[in-house]
């Protein structure tokens, strides 16, 4: 299933988001999140979009983050998720890739 992450992820739009992830998870299909619009996030939101990981593969459900945005990934980075979102971020990579 193709979805799209809003273009904001904060705690402004915790209630509608947790309605939306729990209406993928239902699917029972693989859930490809479209991250390229998202410019804005806070801790709230990174929290939730790793809860969303986190029951998916609980659930043994395939899940993956396409393309996140710059901000996206910094705050990821910050709060120290990369392995939760499966990402291999240019602190952990070779410096001279």
């Amino acid at each position: 299933m193709e979805c799209l992450l809003p273009e904001s992820l904060d705690i402004s739009t915790v209630l509608d988001a947790t309605t939306q992830y729990q209406e993928w998870l239902a699917t029972h299909e693989a859930i490809h999140l479209g991250a390229d619009n998202v410019a804005r996030v806070d801790a709230a939101g990174i929290q939730l979009l790793s809860s969303l990981f986190i029951s998916a593969k609980k659930n043994q459900r395939t899940i993956q983050l396409l393309k996140p945005s710059d901000v996206l990934l910094e705050g990821i980075e910050t709060l120290g998720l990369q392995e939760v979102f499966e990402l291999n971020l240019k602190s952990e990579s070779n410096p001279n890739d």
